[in-house]
């Protein structure tokens, strides 16, 4: 290990002149060492930079860390690429590859890290194709937009913490604005003990006022007038992009569709080099990119669970910026870790080409709305059943157990066991072990009262004891049962069939355990309320009552398929 020194502030001038600053963590040695970059927008000098920097310069890497532009050290407009494509990230990531490969403590080599973000900021400079890039390490970003804001829907809880407590404070010192929080533990702390969560529930979402998230409200704004877009388009870039990729998410992570890197690039990127270096690792964590703990919420994944970050960003490395080819010759190009059995395994690729995909259907004798009523899940298709039915009221939607912050984790979903909003259809205690690990997709037939509304699917694994575990979750905003291009409002009380996609996961239902399906029409703050109105949900403060029908019968066979694998 290498004792350590940094340079900060070190500027970096953009194409059009505008200057972006760097902190450099190094080896404090006269020698050169390949870089690995991040280019975030959350604080160059914030003590998680700090601690990244110096562990991986003690490894013998060159970490510059860069404020992106028009946050924190750097000068220019900020244009958060989450909001829009309106952006510069692009030439901005291009110009500071070539920019880090030129320092004087460089080799020219170039890889980059980071997570969410800055796991967007990696796969916007990729694209572009910088002579010096040799290797990317994304984390925690989806290809596409719309699988994290799922069918569209705002994912309110996390996206208004972010815009509020995370980019909205340097904004404020930014414009040296006279009052409101100026860090984001201030705003933190306003936002939970003065203001006790109020702007989730404040309508129209439109009409927030500026002081609340200052800087970012014109950014805000345009996102909701334009939500049903992919502002990424990370899945038409695959084909431009060039260098071998380690993708890393968790099961838990509102991201986990990251896995769609893994699968665009293996299939599409630009070169042959590229192509057959995809790799990907998925753990159970939470939108985590360094910490990758054993613990989550209520569950105790076993020591087996933790990965080192810096161990694993090393090796990555030694093989692709110093080129040692044994440092991951035994890595396979696929690493997931298994719930239930709470281990690690190997595979060669994703989804799993061994997967069964198996139906089970929904059923009950129309009492499926209470945690002790008859609803059941099993292969056996329905025959003449009644039909489940429950009121949603946005003014009273189930709520998310989450973090506060707005990430997911595992906690114990018996506190909504009251709720007479929810159907649940369960499996018996299962006699043997029951694997479910890939993509997973209810068919729904369902009718409402409303011209457009919401359904929510959630998995679960209930413990012998009680303890339910949820384990995904899926949405369907019905306007965009179709198409986000060109939505269609519903007629009340036809009967139309709904294909919601739900996460990703990877569980081992044990004997005595239940396969649990809930079915809702609200999942908030984690998804944004449907009004029911048929309106703009985000331009208006009407809120309506709406009767759902749930069919599970013969000709309307519901259903959620499960990627089983054979044990």
């Amino acid at each position: 290990m290498y004792s350590t020194t940094r340079e900060a502030d070190v500027e970096a001038t953009m194409r059009d002149g505008v200057v972006l600053r760097a902190d450099v963590y190094r080896p404090d040695v006269d020698d050169k060492f390949p870089v690995i970059l991040e280019r975030t927008p959350y604080n160059k000098g914030a003590d998680r930079f700090h601690e990244k920097g110096s562990r991986l310069a003690e490894r013998g890497f060159l970490y510059v860390v860069q404020d992106v532009r028009g946050r924190y050290g750097s000068d220019g407009e900020f244009m958060p690429g989450f909001f829009s494509g309106d952006h510069k990230d692009d030439v901005d990531g291009y110009d500071t590859v070539e920019w880090a490969a030129s320092l004087p403590w460089s080799t020219g080599r170039v890889g980059t890290t980071g997570g969410s973000y800055d796991g967007w900021t990696q796969l916007e400079l990729a694209h572009t194709r910088p002579p010096h890039l040799k290797a990317i390490m994304p984390q925690l970003i989806c290809a596409n937009l719309l699988d994290r804001e799922l069918s569209a829907v705002l994912r309110l809880g996390r996206v208004l913490w972010w815009s509020m407590n995370t980019l909205s404070p340097d904004q404020r010192v930014r414009d040296d604005a006279p009052t409101g929080s100026r860090t984001p533990d201030e705003a933190e702390e306003y936002f939970v003990n003065r203001d006790r969560g109020k702007w989730y529930w404040y309508l129209p979402l439109m009409e927030i006022p500026d002081d609340a998230m200052h800087g970012i409200g014109p950014h805000w704004r345009k996102w909701l007038s334009d939500h049903a877009t992919d502002h990424f388009d990370f899945e038409a870039k695959h084909r431009n992009m060039a260098v071998p990729t380690l993708i890393q998410t968790g099961w838990y992570d509102q991201q986990v569709m990251s896995v769609k890197n893994f699968t665009g690039l293996k299939e599409n990127a630009a070169t042959e080099l590229a192509r057959d270096n995809q790799y990907l690792i998925v753990g159970p964590w939470t939108h985590d990119g360094t910490e990758w703990p054993t613990k989550l919420g209520d569950m105790d994944f076993g020591p087996e669970a933790h990965l080192d970050y810096y161990d694993i960003t090393a090796q990555w490395y030694r093989r692709w910026l110093y080129g040692e080819e044994d440092a991951i010759a035994d890595w396979p190009k696929v690493r997931i870790f298994v719930m239930g059995d709470n281990a690690w395994r190997d595979e060669e690729d994703w989804p799993l080409a061994r997967t069964r995909y198996a139906p089970y259907y929904l059923h009950s004798g129309g009492g499926a709305s209470s945690v002790s009523g008859d609803g059941t899940l099993s292969e056996e298709p329905p025959g003449d059943e009644p039909a489940d039915e429950y009121v949603y009221d946005p003014r009273d939607p189930v709520m998310t157990l989450y973090q506060q912050q707005g990430q997911h984790e595992p906690l114990d979903q018996r506190a909504l066991d009251d709720r007479r909003d929810i159907l649940r259809f369960s499996t018996p205690p299962l006699e043997r072990e029951v694997e479910v690990t890939g993509h997973i997709r209810l068919k729904l037939y369902a009718a409402s009262t409303a011209k457009d509304t919401d359904f929510v699917a959630k998995l679960l694994d209930i413990w012998p004891d009680g303890f339910a575990q949820e384990l995904c979750y899926g949405i369907v905003r019905a306007r965009y049962r179709q198409s986000f291009e060109n939505p269609s409002l519903i007629e009340p009380g036809a009967v139309y069939e709904y294909d919601i996609a739900i996460h990703p996961t990877s569980n081992v239902f044990k004997p005595g355990h239940r396969i649990r399906l809930d079915v809702s029409s609200s999942d908030f703050p984690n998804f944004d309320r449907n009004h029911n109105t048929g309106g703009n949900d985000y331009a208006e403060a009407t809120l309506l009552t709406a009767r759902q029908t749930v069919f599970h019968d013969a000709v309307r066979p519901s259903h959620v398929i499960l990627p089983i694998i054979p044990r």
